[in-house]
């Protein structure tokens, strides 16, 4: 009851706190329509009514003021506000009507100036259906990504095949339907036995069934008996007057299908999809649709009898004039869907979901487009499906509605109430009826709200739909000009000068932006801005970014000179701004460095000014990376070109660029075939060759190799070019991976870094070497330390991999962080411009994991339980401790293994910390501490492990918790469910993944195939242990234990199913080995498990897989990179 405003913790009503709002000014306004009759109106003068007690409307608004004023008292828990100001006109409209309006101005401790968006939480609705925080009707702002959008359009208007009349029958007028009519499979078949009839079972496999593509043959019978149809792809095709009894539809596709005067009987349809198929007059009896997909349905004139829906779903269904008798639909979901005159009896629903039901006659079609705003589904009326892409932000003006009554609700005496006559939907079992009623969002104008400026200001489209970006913008110009207000108040009309300067670009973009949006459709326009965004951050260059606008339909003028403004606009920022750009940290440097050596060059040899517009003209226009605005624009000033002449020279060979690149894609296959992209660099890199072999030629006295290579900062001092060996130093002080060349050996390695002599593994330099392909077989490398000989062979060993430099930067530490949560915890942090230090051995881990991020980290290779590391967690800000064995079945043979690297691991980590200073420690749990515990499981719990592994994990928590008091430690635990994903490499999905590549004809299944878990992916995981900070979840010398896991769990048959989907199996044999412990998988195993994660989604995270999906997408990575 809590969650009611007016209600505290007891349920008892409560009148709620605002003494910490602040004192706002609001305008109320109150409209309405009054029905008094034309007798009534007849008798009013001068918009007036005058009787012996005095003017009744004068009467009426007195009465109206006294009511403003006594609002307080008639509504229970209102606060008694100050009014300002209360005005109420009367009008007669007509000659039967009036009209009120009331406007009350208050000022005090309530309302809002600006739009209030509802979140997720405030959205959700209650079992039934409805929103818990609003009422039908109500008014709603919601905000937030774009992630689904489908429209659903007239159903009966879509593109069925229909029978034709006239000489050919099989086609309609304009239409390429197929008829299969009478005994018409004789194209499909490959018959069994020694003649075909409809006894003999049939095998139709991989055929494409469409009207050019089929041969017709005559059978001698009107219906088919016994066949399979395998895999078959039926398109624009019309069964008619057939009858088909124990058939079979496996795989199949059904696309733009009629079924005509068809009767099924003893049919199922498995694993088929269906789209925009049309059952008219089909009887289906003693049938089953087996985990198929509808989309696009109309059934008319039908009967189902006795006929069950398997894990089928069905999106955009009308059913007219049908019956559902003796059936069920169970483990699916019937969406988006109309009823019209719809008998069911005796049909059960079991796990199955009726949702988005439309009421005729208000919806007897569909005209509706419904879109995903975060989690919240809006109804939208006429098709915006192709006006905002994806992922754009958006502004939705809804109101609650109510549908779905008319469809059918059970009345006061049990009875089916509306358009389904019968008994009605029931769940199985039960005799309660189904209500079919629910609240809903749609998109509606904002209506009544004048006193909103966001509302008068910048209307909606679409009834109710807009993208956030134009009032993104408008709020960011009020919030600029405020600031200018501000800067000239405290400072000079030159400061607001420099201010302009240096937000012109950014005013140029918004100019631009609003033009795009004019000349290109709403679809067009976020193309083009998501198009100049990618352009804007390397690698993608205009080769990249304009062939992806053409294929998406943009013009291919306005796609150049778009291009080329982002270069005019860097171009604009940088020469203005040039000062700003030199005190930026090592771009500033060089920046310099170059402009002092362009400097020199013009001093010493003048003439090469002549040059350098057509110099940076090519160079802006040549399409290679590092060739764009940005260099260009320091190249010029450099060299000492003028502002204007810089300005010019970028914006020239940016446009010339975009144009050339644009007509190479357009005309590249035509009669302009040499300007395609191949032909346009070889032409332009042979006239680059000429021109520096004459440079070459008439200056060759001139030229100095030394001045040559320092001119392009080809110097040992310098970064852009530098050679490897000077490089390689200059990255190892900032302690990243060191690549180093052995002198006068040819041979590549791995530098050892400080006086530790600690060499890399022979396995880790292969794996380098194949990037810089200088290792070869041998048994030896070479390295390079303080007491290492640069010359003589060593023979590699196991070791420190990378020590850490002096006065490199502390962050950081993981532990275990090469292994398979660790490495992905690592690549995120890295992300996140923290320096990160990983310590492992690599027992279970594997360095190709750190790819990604190895050269912003320090990797060493040290055993936790035998080394000392102490110097590593010095100044660490916090420690990640994932360092552990994840074999939870070695518990069963060696419990002391667990103990060793679990327990006695963890205790060393902690007396590491308690040595060197470090406080914060994150540890990851497991879900195994509880054991057999309730579903789902709370924090609280008991904890009750039931394997060594849980043991150890339990040992480990407790651990910290002590050393959290005694030490004033920051410790959490994070307590995984089943965590997935890319790189694992340990885990049943793992296991299956191996199995089905050595046997894609059967999987060994261990235990009885119940076992019900839930499964949750790394990215989620990730994303929780980062949600927070230790120091934001726990003060100084406490622990909290956190749960991680997915929403939902799923049984390992349905994991395994998923995993053979996803490895694109087909009939694959599960053999179950009965398991151990009433039916599990292995001793010390968990059967059921899923976590309860309200705890860790209070703190901001919510996981984005379902199981299902994780599973997926870590079979489908298994299967591509094992």
């Amino acid at each position: 009851m809590s969650d009611f405003s007016h209600l505290n913790s007891k349920g008892n009503p409560k009148m709620v706190n605002v003494s910490d709002k602040k004192i706002t000014k609001r305008t109320a306004i109150a409209k309405a329509t009054m029905f008094l009759g034309k007798e009534v109106i007849s008798n009013f003068t001068n918009n007036e009514l005058t009787t012996k007690k005095g003017p009744v409307f004068q009467t009426a608004i007195i009465a109206g003021i006294q009511g403003v004023k006594k609002t307080s008292e008639l509504i229970p828990m209102c606060h008694p506000l100050l009014i300002n100001g209360v005005d109420i006109d009367i009008n007669i409209t007509d000659d039967e009507c009036i009209e009120v309006l009331c406007k009350v101005t208050i000022e005090g401790k309530t309302g809002v100036w600006v739009l209030i968006t509802k979140n997720d939480y405030e959205l959700a609705k209650d079992t039934h259906g409805d929103y818990s925080n609003f009422e039908p009707g109500d008014s709603v702002w919601i905000e937030g990504e774009l992630n689904e959008m489908q429209y659903y359009g007239d159903i009966e208007a879509r593109l069925f095949p229909e029978l034709g009349t006239g000489l050919n029958p099989a086609v309609a007028p304009g239409d390429k339907g197929l008829v299969i009519e009478k005994s018409e499979f004789g194209p499909l078949f490959s018959p069994f036995g020694d003649d075909s009839n409809n006894t003999i079972i049939n095998y139709a496999n991989g055929e494409n069934i469409r009207p050019e593509d089929t041969n017709k043959k005559e059978f001698s019978e009107a219906f088919l008996n016994s066949a399979l149809f395998n895999d078959v792809v039926f398109r624009d095709v019309i069964f008619s007057n057939l009858t088909l009894n124990d058939t079979f539809f496996v795989d199949c596709t059904f696309d733009r299908v009629t079924f005509y005067n068809v009767d099924f009987n003893r049919t199922v349809f498995s694993n088929s999809s269906f789209n925009t198929v049309f059952f008219n007059n089909v009887s289906v009896k003693n049938s089953k649709f087996d985990n198929d997909d509808f989309i696009h349905l109309w059934v008319k004139d039908s009967e189902f009898d006795n006929t069950i829906f398997d894990k089928t779903d069905i999106y955009g269904s009308k059913w007219s004039y049908t019956s559902l008798e003796n059936g069920k639909y169970q483990r699916g979901n019937l969406n988006v869907v109309i009823f019209r005159t719809l008998t069911v009896n005796n049909f059960a629903l079991n796990d199955a979901h009726i949702k988005t039901v439309l009421d005729v006659p208000n919806s007897a079609t569909f005209d509706f487009t419904y879109m995903m705003l975060g989690k919240t589904e809006i109804r939208v009326d006429k098709d915006i499906e192709d006006d905002y892409p994806l992922g754009q932000n958006m502004l939705v003006s809804a109101v609650v509605g109510e549908d779905g009554i008319g469809a059918g609700i059970e009345g006061e005496d049990g009875e089916w109430v509306g358009d389904i006559s019968g008994e009605g939907f029931s769940r199985e079992g039960s005799a309660i009826k189904e209500n079919l009623s629910y609240e809903y969002m749609v998109a509606q104008n904002p209506e009544g709200v004048s006193g909103y400026m966001i509302a008068n200001i910048l209307r909606m489209k679409d009834g109710g739909v807009d993208t956030t970006f134009k009032y993104t913008i408008f709020f960011n110009l009020i919030t600029f000009v405020g600031m200018v207000i501000i800067v000239y108040a405290i400072g000079t009309l030159s400061t607001i000068f420099s201010l302009l300067k240096f937000f012109s670009p950014f005013f140029l973009t918004v100019g631009y932006f609003i033009l795009l949006a004019l000349i290109l459709s709403e679809r067009g326009f976020w193309d083009m801005v998501n198009l100049m965004a990618l352009y804007f951050f390397p690698p993608f260059g205009k080769e990249t970014v304009i062939p992806i606008g053409i294929a998406q339909g943009i013009p291919w003028m306005v796609l150049a000179v778009s291009i080329a403004f982002v270069d005019v606009v860097v171009c604009l920022f940088l020469i203005w701004n040039f000062d700003l750009a030199k005190k930026i940290p090592f771009i500033g440097s060089g920046i310099k460095r170059v402009q002092a050596k362009g400097a020199s060059i013009l001093e010493n040899m003048p003439w090469v000014e002549r040059l350098t517009f057509f110099g940076i003209v090519m160079f802006v226009m040549i399409p290679f990376q590092g060739s764009g605005a940005f260099a260009g624009t320091i190249l010029g000033r450099a060299v000492g070109l003028s502002v204007s002449a810089n300005l010019l020279a970028v914006g020239l060979g940016a446009l010339i660029g975009s144009v050339l690149i644009a007509l190479s894609v357009i005309y590249g296959l035509g009669f302009l075939s040499y300007l395609a992209p191949l032909q346009l660099a070889g032409f332009i890199i042979f006239i680059m060759v000429c021109g520096t072999l004459y440079f070459v030629y008439r200056h060759w006295n001139e030229l100095s190799i030394d001045e040559f290579t320092q001119t392009l900062g080809l110097h040992r001092d310098g970064v852009i070019g530098a050679p490897l060996t000077a490089a390689g130093e200059m990255v190892g002080t900032a302690g990243g991976t060191v690549i180093k060349v052995a002198e006068g050996t040819g041979k590549t390695v791995i530098k050892a870094a400080g006086d530790t002599g600690r060499k890399i593994t022979k396995a880790t330099s292969d794996i380098v070497g194949s990037f810089v392909d200088t290792f070869t077989d041998d048994r030896y490398d070479y390295m390079t330390g303080a007491r290492s000989d640069k010359t003589v062979p060593t023979e590699l060993d196991t070791g420190v991999l990378v020590s850490l430099p002096e006065g490199a930067r502390r962050g950081m530490v993981v532990t275990g962080g090469a292994g398979f949560i660790g490495s992905h915890l690592v690549d995120r942090l890295v992300k996140r411009d923290e320096h990160v230090i990983v310590l492992d051995n690599f027992s279970s881990g594997e360095l190709e994991f750190l790819f990604d991020s190895i050269e912003n980290i320090t990797v060493v290779d040290v055993d936790l339980l035998k080394d000392d590391f102490d110097e590593y967690l010095k100044g660490a800000k916090i420690v990640y401790h994932l360092a552990a064995n994840p074999e939870v079945q070695l518990g069963i043979t060696k419990p002391e293994v667990m103990q060793e690297q679990n327990v006695d691991v963890t205790e060393r980590v902690l007396e590491a910390m308690k040595r060197t200073g470090c406080s914060r420690i994150v540890f990851t749990s497991t879900s195994t501490v509880y054991g057999d515990a309730k579903i789902p499981t709370l924090e609280e719990a008991d904890l009750k492990p039931i394997s060594a592994y849980g043991d150890s994990k339990l040992d480990a928590e407790k651990l910290i918790e002590k050393y959290c008091k005694e030490h004033d430690f920051r410790g959490v635990s994070y307590r995984f469910a089943n965590c997935v994903g890319p790189r694992s490499n340990h885990g049943v999905t793992y296991d299956f993944v191996h199995k089905l590549k050595d046997n894609p004809k059967e999987l060994e299944i261990l235990g009885d195939g119940k076992q019900d878990k839930s499964y949750f992916h790394v990215d989620d995981c990730i994303s929780a242990m980062l949600a927070k900070a230790p120091r934001e979840l726990c003060d100084a010398g406490e622990f909290m234990a956190l749960n991680v896991g997915s929403k939902d769990s799923i049984d390992v048959v349905t994991l395994a199913n998923e995993v053979c989907k996803s490895m694109k199996l087909k009939g694959v044999e599960y053999k179950f080995t009965g398991g151990v412990d009433g039916g599990r998988g292995w001793k010390g195993d968990v059967k059921k498990m899923r976590l309860d994660i309200k705890k860790m989604k209070s703190h901001g995270w919510d996981p984005q897989f379902t199981s299902r999906k994780a599973i997926r997408d870590t079979a489908k990575w298994l299967d591509e990179n094992y």
